[in-house]
């Protein structure tokens, strides 16, 4: 990163001026420029016991030889990060200097000429005067043009914007020591120029005093490390003691209590959105569907995944491209039910290879494998980590752990080693992994991690520094097209359902089994059907929808979870689950309706009947989904499901008449799906009166418009209560 300010390459005061101040007000003795400049950001204040700084505070803090500080003694020759501009520090008994660091981190610069009035476009096609050939780069993402000696940028409407300090910018005036981030790519603004870092794919993590809490549980404390871009990380530990919960802090998802996160000098925080496309997440659990085939599951994924530009020739490019990396080419036409359990880890691996992000976060993908299999996943994770993605796992095995460059082992919250696998074995004096759990308990927290404090002082200011946990609204990606999306989850659940082929038996054979069982009810051939006749089959036929449809979003919330991430729309989500199993709902209902004027010959095979039993039965799958909504998995939902349709039997009207109920009952009456439903049949069959004309489609429709509602709500308030920072 470059770091840059207007001010000289040096400037130096007397030791006799008590207090220096650094901000971005004119007023300021050191003026910054660029962003994370605060207007009164710091203070340097000089005593006969030495020189200290004391930040003002700054939104974006200050940082000695890199370690965050309130306040701190200063040593000659340190280095000091004042928001995002650097200086290096020296003194004598008479006076004190600030020497400019102009530097990029690992990395060099090239200039990217704008001159006046000329246009300089940035995408990922070869014609752009910057091209930027990544997959996370829209194919024309973004213009560069210089007016009045202002350069401005503008954005394309792309997939994964154009981000300005962090925020995404449609169109936006570049100042002096703006950071312009699109995709993996980084360019500011320095000497009035645009300048490009030449550090594609490579992002450094540094953690200081991190603490994480729960309500009143804390989860991490005080833990501080750093990995460097292109390094594979383990992150060990017993099952509880942290481990996935530090890898959050480290991508972002979850708050932070206290301490800081900074990628490549930036702080975390601040920097989210802009670093969220380049960070991949591969969680334990294989979210795939199993009834898809390979080829399928990478086609639609890299139709969430890439940009919305990218055309049918670049999705197969980079289908074929990870495919081959995964060793997954000759499956391409099986389906994830039938692979090995090492095959689909590939493949869900593959998926998150697909945007070539530059930080990859696993969560125990090893767990479950036998020990040869592990050896293959480590080799392939340190295969890719030469490409220059850094990794981060946690995991409980130490096979192969000599490919990693640094493990940090994990204890109650704390960092209880830091290092290379050498170091550890020297540390715990075994490389057995239960020796290693049973030895790290003695190990004191922050052994081999801290980094040497400037002063005493330093550190002392470190720990006290809290920060209160604050929820990051992150960017969210402009993916295809609701109407693409739509499609794509339609054409995938239709799929789903017709290859999941014992359950769609069962859903069909439920309408002519259940019709069966009402004929040792009800006679067959009795010229007359009594109400309760129309009353089971209300029953019946909401029933059926409301089972068909309970488990879905249940089961599959962490695949979605995941799909939200990277752009796909709730809307669409939520209407192609309507679609289908609304769908499913009709066809279900004719074919109850077939089957009951098959075996009762006085019940009426026509238009209104049949329109009825599907709006009853769609009118049950929307309050299956509901519930699927409104619980947090497979159990909880097929438990309340019994609890939500008992009240369609009671509040019916077939127990009681309406009007003989107390005024509550009559009251709950008007929320149950029942109470139309049958309410219908009844005037339809034995008053004879035009289903049309019912008013009781307008409490139908009332009562589906706001389970529609309750659904959006649902899932809108699933994400929340989850941490999901996808609350857009």
């Amino acid at each position: 990163m470059q770091e840059n300010s207007t001010a000289p390459d040096v400037q130096t005061f007397p030791r006799s001026q008590r207090q220096i101040t650094l901000g971005r007000d004119p007023s300021c003795d050191v003026q910054l420029k660029g962003v994370g400049s605060s207007r009164f950001h710091a203070l340097v204040m000089c005593d006969e016991n030495g020189v200290w700084i004391q930040d003002t505070n700054s939104s974006f803090g200050i940082r000695v030889n890199n370690v965050p500080v309130k306040k701190a003694q200063l040593a000659d020759g340190v280095v000091i990060t004042v928001g995002i501009v650097r200086f290096k520090l020296s003194y004598t008994l008479s006076e004190i200097s600030f020497y400019s660091v102009r530097e990029l981190e690992k990395g060099d610069t090239r200039a990217i000429p704008v001159d006046h009035g000329d246009v300089t476009t940035v995408g990922r096609d070869a014609s752009n005067k910057l091209c930027l050939a990544h997959p996370l780069v829209s194919r024309f993402h973004a213009t560069v043009l210089r007016k009045a000696g202002v350069l401005t940028i503008i954005d394309h409407g792309s997939t994964n914007a154009t981000f300005v300090n962090g925020e995404p910018a449609h169109r936006k005036a570049l100042d002096e020591g703006d950071i312009i981030q699109i995709g993996p790519y980084r360019l500011f603004v320095t000497g009035g120029t645009l300048q490009q870092a030449e550090d594609f794919n490579r992002i450094r993590i540094e953690a200081f005093d991190l603490g994480v809490r729960r309500g009143s549980q804390t989860l991490l404390n005080g833990i501080s490390l750093s990995i460097e871009p292109g390094e594979f990380a383990a992150i060990l530990g017993p099952s509880g003691a942290g481990k996935s919960t530090l890898a959050s802090a480290l991508t972002g998802q979850i708050p932070l209590a206290s301490g800081s996160v900074f990628y490549n000098g930036l702080p975390m925080r601040r920097f989210c959105s802009a670093f969220n496309s380049a960070i991949g997440f591969v969680s334990q659990q294989n979210l795939l569907r199993p009834e898809l085939t390979v080829l399928e599951t990478f086609s639609e994924q890299s139709k969430l995944r890439l940009p919305a530009d990218s055309i049918a020739a670049e999705h197969r490019e980079r289908i074929h491209e990870v495919t081959e990396l995964l060793n997954l080419t000759g499956l391409a036409k099986r389906r994830i039910g039938h692979l090995s359990g090492g095959e689909a880890k590939r493949v869900h691996f593959g998926i998150e290879l697909l945007s070539s992000p530059t930080i990859i976060f696993l969560d125990e993908p090893l767990a479950g494998l036998d020990p040869g299999l592990i050896s293959k996943f480590m080799e392939l994770f340190r295969a890719i980590c030469d490409k220059g993605h850094t990794i981060l796992l946690t995991t409980h095995t130490l096979e192969q752990i000599d490919l990693c460059n640094k493990i940090f082992f994990v204890s109650s919250g704390t960092l209880a080693f830091s290092g290379t696998p050498q170091d550890m074995r020297s540390t715990f004096g075994t490389s057995n992994l239960s020796e290693v759990y049973e030895k790290a308990r003695n190990v004191k927290p922050g052994g081999g991690i801290a980094p040497a404090p400037v002063t005493r002082q330093q550190g002392k200011a470190g720990r006290k520094s809290k920060a209160p946990a604050e929820e990051v609204k992150l960017y969210k990606p402009k993916t295809v097209s609701y109407a693409k999306q739509l499609f794509l989850l339609s054409r995938r659940y239709f799929r789903v359902c017709v290859r999941d082929v014992r359950t769609l038996l069962l859903m069909l054979l439920q309408a002519p089994l259940i019709a069966l069982l009402l004929s040792f009810v009800f006679e067959a051939n009795s010229s007359f059907l009594p109400l309760t006749f129309y009353f089971c089959i209300s029953i019946s036929v909401i029933w059926m929808g409301g089972m068909n449809s309970v488990r879905e979003i249940s089961r599959e919330w962490p695949l979605i979870e995941r799909e939200f991430r990277v752009g796909l729309s709730a809307f669409a989500y939520l209407v192609s689950k309507l679609l289908v199993f609304c769908s499913l709902a009709v066809t279900q209902a004719a074919i109850f309706g077939v089957c009951l004027h098959l075996i009762f010959s006085n019940f009426p095979f026509s238009v209104t009947s049949i329109t009825l039993l599907c709006a009853a039965c769609a009118a049950g799958s929307l309050l299956g989904l509901s519930i699927s909504g409104l619980s947090r998995n497979v159990n909880m939902a097929i438990s309340f499901l019994p609890i939500i349709f008992i009240p369609q039997i009671f509040f019916s009207g077939i127990l009681m008449p309406f009007d003989e109920m107390p005024a509550l009952g009559r009251v709950l009456s008007h929320l149950t799906l029942s109470r139309p439903v049958f309410s219908m049949f009844k005037k339809m069959s034995f008053f004879d009166q035009d289903l049309w004309r019912m008013d009781d489609w307008k409490g139908l429709f009332l009562l589906c418009a706001g389970l529609i509602i309750l659904l959006f709500t649902s899932i809108r308030f699933r994400r929340i209560i989850r941490g999901s920072p996808y609350n857009q």
